[in-house]
């Protein structure tokens, strides 16, 4: 066998052809969710969808069906995007990364409530480094969102963008109102803590 392939490489290099391997190419990382936090979304939209698994930093766009969601925050573990409107029904959600897409079929179900609920907050980290700002961005934009703080030595607050100043804790209050007719969303306040590290 030895000889065989010694007899190879030899005709090989003689007629001008090379056997060295190939250049390796690079591998693009492969999105995939293993959880989802909310199954059943609201028709109405607007939630914030938080997914769970590897490599998700990768995505560039997030469908439902043939609805873009808004994504809000994204690492290598986890992706939250606001849930678009979409008809009562199983969904499906398209991960886009590169000139690729992951399809996770009939991952959400499109469900009304018998009730009003209070209307979803927008996304707001748990921590964020000094220096570094967020921009929370509603599940609508029809929804008035006015967002006020008591701790202005840690952070600072200009519209709906956070600036974290200091270490410490930043107490956030958020009102967030909605038409007194939606039928699926009632107003609601809030008071939310972010960790300045």
């Amino acid at each position: 066998m030895r000889k065989f392939i010694s007899a190879v490489a030899l005709i090989a290099s003689v007629v001008g052809f090379s056997i060295a391997a190939a250049p390796a190419q690079a591998v693009t990382a492969v999105p995939s969710v293993s959880q989802v936090n909310i199954k059943k979304p609201l028709p109405a939209g607007g939630q914030n969808i938080t997914l769970f698994g590897r490599n998700l930093n990768v995505v560039t766009a997030v469908i439902i069906d043939k609805t873009p969601a808004t994504i809000v925050s994204k690492t290598a573990t986890n992706l939250t995007f606001i849930s678009p409107p979409h008809p009562e029904g199983r969904v499906s959600i398209s991960l886009k990364y590169g000139t690729r897409t992951v399809v996770i079929r009939d991952s959400l179900l499109y469900k009304a409530s018998a009730n009003r609920v209070l209307v979803p907050l927008p996304f707001i980290p748990e921590t964020l480094r000094v220096g570094r700002t967020v921009s929370m961005t509603p599940g609508n934009p029809a929804w008035k969102v006015t967002v006020t703080t008591t701790s202005t030595r840690i952070c600072s607050i200009n519209g709906l963008v956070v600036t974290a100043l200091r270490k410490g804790e930043c107490a956030l209050s958020l009102d967030v109102e909605v038409d007194n007719m939606d039928p699926t969303y009632r107003s609601r306040q809030a008071l939310y803590f972010i960790t300045v590290n």
